[in-house]
């Protein structure tokens, strides 16, 4: 008998109706049956009863990154605990866009440790198989959204790397490289700032 521990995501019926998440609740389930990778959390099991469905995943308990940024707080990651991360986050989305898979909210939240400290991308509610008819859809963070997102224009697979290019700079300078009070705000500094990581010696 397996003595491995799993992590259940529990979603109710009724309340997927109400919030007409119906599509996007689906979409998940069809993505984490097709997506199964060492960077990703995979799922393993997916049912459901007469008022919920469930989906059954890896165990990921080392807390999201978000979670590990505060507990820094002054103290930032150095240039090569980035790197490690940032290697872990890329390798996870080349098999994602490889399988024609765009995330589409690469931000720390989403972004979990696993007991060995790799790196996995989770959450896939709003991720979408690319195609012509859906480029221009836009959903994600605003700050950690690409200019043509922004802009609500054609993109692709880069625009998950452009967040993953602001969560490397955010990694080592403790901030992000655009901030501002609405989405207007920040895709101004977008389009209009060059940003530039210095070095360590």
């Amino acid at each position: 008998m397996s003595k491995q521990i799993f992590a259940m995501k529990e979603m109710c019926k009724v309340r997927i109706l109400y919030k007409r998440s119906v599509k996007s609740v689906m979409s998940e389930k069809e993505l984490l049956a097709k997506l199964q990778h060492p960077f990703l959390v995979n799922m393993v099991y997916a049912f459901q009863d007469c008022e919920n469905l469930y989906l059954v995943s890896d165990m990921l308990s080392g807390g999201d990154l978000r979670f590990h940024m505060e507990q820094r707080g002054k103290d930032l990651f150095t240039e090569r605990e980035s790197k490690f991360l940032i290697a872990c986050l890329i390798i996870g989305l080349e098999y994602m866009h490889k399988q024609n898979v765009i995330h589409r909210d690469i931000k720390p939240e989403n972004l979990v440790l696993d007991e060995k400290g790799y790196l996995r991308v989770t959450d896939l509610g709003i991720a979408k198989e690319l195609r012509p008819e859906n480029s221009s859809d836009t959903s994600g963070t605003p700050g950690y959204m690409a200019p043509e997102v922004l802009a609500r224009k054609d993109h692709g697979m880069a625009v998950d790397y452009f967040a993953a290019g602001v969560i490397a700079y955010e990694l080592m300078l403790g901030e992000r490289p655009y901030v501002g009070k609405s989405r207007e705000e920040i895709r101004e500094l977008v389009c209009a700032k060059q940003v530039q990581i210095r070095r360590e010696q």
